[in-house]
Parts: structure tokens; C-alpha cells; sequence
């Protein structure tokens, strides 16, 4: 099949692939399926290393971020793992290789980060992945009220492996800056245009409407063409996908309430 020649790691889930393409009823929501599939963005975990390294080069080169002044930050502050704990502790082999970089640099709380700040200080929010911006900005935004009540001031950056475009206007308002490696655009309505989008946008709907209405604690409604409609492509190995993608490719369930191999495997 040419879709696994324009994306290789569908090779490793082809069941998965087969079971997605069964789930629509003609050749029109197919043909949008394998379209959408051909530009997913993909990152093997030695490209997103190479992301990192980029990132690194952005804080210490463009930014020129201290290890003396700086702390690496990940949103979670509720006990809970997520993407961006786990991503600020592999900054540090990319970071060391432009200054000396303690472990006190990296931290993994941002209750943590409000007592540690010193005046002056540069904070850097870092993740995988940004969707929608609601996350982070929500994040920016009690970070920027608690340093206050505390009286200190600090610059606020973030640094994202890969993020939808629609972000930008929610977080560059509230930062110094913004960088991310990738820029995302959204798997519709930023490519077909006319007629073709709006045939498009109703092919999809047809297709989500055999999505069983609840999966777990979530409702379909909720994540129609992505969480916050982000119509998002994004896969990186090994990492748990957002659910800013289109949910036929992670929603696990069919109506009326029946089990499916999903092609992204998601917590």
C-alpha cells in the first residue's frame, strides 16, 4: 500500500490501519481517511531528539539562557505524569552540550518553580506537543499571578517540539516567547478549500457520527475534529497522542458501544 511507503510506521500497525478504514462506508470517507493519514506529522523518537536539540539551541544561542538564571519547567503541577515531566528531564543531555547544566535546573512542578524564583529568573515551559494553547496559557497565566502575589518577576518562555498554528494567538500574548520546532496546520480546514473543505468538513462528520457518544468518562461531543476542533495530525513514538486529533484515529469505541482497535494507541 502506498500509504505505508509516505508513512512508515503504519507498517507496525496495519490492523490498526485496516480497522480504521472499516469503520467508514464509501469510497468518499476513504479517500479523506487516507489523505488525512498521508500527512500525519510523525516523529520517531531519534527525530524528536533532534527537536530537543533544536529547542537547546534556541535557549542557549537566540534566548541565551543561563544555567545560572533558568529554570526548565513541565505544566503538570497536580502529582499526575504528562508529556512535558517527562520531556523537561530529556533536556538535559541536548543543554549540556552548550553550558554546565545542574539537575537543579530542570524541574518538574510548577508549584516548585514559584518558590525557587528568583528576580531576574528565566522560566522555559517545555512539552511535545501544543494544541490548542488552552493548557499552556491556563499554566502561563497562574504561573504569572502566583509570581506576582509573591512579588517577584521573571521571564516566561515556552519551547514545544511541535504545535498547531492556532496556538499562537492564545500564548505569544502572555510570554517573552514562543518557539516551537514545528508548525502545525489544521488537517482540513488549513488545506482543502471551496467546495473541497466543505465537502471535507461533512465526509468527516459522517464518520464520527459511528463513534459511540462516551468512551471512559469522555464524550464525543467534545472532541469533534480534535479537542477545541484542532484537527490535528500529530504522532510522536512512544509518546501517548492528543486528543487534538481527529478522534477516528484514537476513540476506541463504535456505536451502539462496541470495542475497536484504534490506529493510536492513547491512555
Amino acid at each position: 500500500m502506498q500509504l505505508t511507503t509516505q508513512q512508515p510506521w503504519l507498517t507496525r500497525r496495519s490492523e490498526e490501519l485496516y480497522d480504521t478504514l472499516a469503520v467508514c462506508d464509501d469510497e468518499g470517507q476513504k479517500n479523506l481517511i487516507v489523505d488525512l493519514i498521508s500527512r500525519f506529522h510523525f516523529r520517531s523518537a531519534q527525530q524528536y531528539l533532534e527537536d530537543r536539540r533544536s529547542i537547546a539551541s534556541k535557549i542557549s544561542r537566540d534566548w541565551k539562557c543561563l544555567p545560572t538564571n533558568t529554570m526548565l519547567i513541565a505544566l503538570q503541577d497536580n502529582g499526575c505524569a504528562d508529556s512535558s515531566s517527562a520531556a523537561v528531564q530529556q533536556f538535559k543531555g541536548p543543554l549540556a552540550e552548550y553550558a554546565d547544566w545542574k539537575t537543579h535546573n530542570f524541574i518538574s512542578s510548577l508549584r516548585e518553580v514559584v518558590d525557587r524564583t528568583k528576580d531576574g529568573s528565566n522560566i522555559i515551559i517545555v512539552d511535545d506537543f501544543c494544541g490548542s494553547g488552552e493548557t499552556i496559557s491556563k499554566k502561563v497565566l497562574w504561573l504569572r499571578e502566583k509570581l506576582q502575589q509573591a512579588g517577584k518577576s521573571a521571564s516566561l518562555f515556552v519551547a514545544v517540539g511541535s504545535s498547531m498554528e492556532q496556538s499562537k494567538e492564545v500564548i505569544c500574548p502572555l510570554v517573552k516567547d514562543f518557539y516551537s520546532v514545528h508548525w502545525l496546520k489544521k488537517g482540513i480546514c488549513d488545506f482543502y478549500s471551496g467546495q473541497d473543505s466543505v465537502n471535507a468538513v461533512k465526509l468527516m462528520e459522517s464518520i464520527e457520527e459511528k463513534l459511540a457518544d462516551r468512551y471512559g468518562n469522555k464524550k464525543i461531543k467534545d472532541y469533534a475534529f480534535g479537542w477545541r476542533r484542532s484537527e490535528a495530525l500529530c504522532y510522536l513514538e512512544g509518546e501517548n497522542p492528543p486528543n487534538n486529533n481527529f478522534p477516528i484515529f484514537w476513540w476506541r469505541k463504535v456505536k451502539p458501544n462496541l470495542d475497536r482497535t484504534a490506529l493510536l494507541p492513547r491512555v
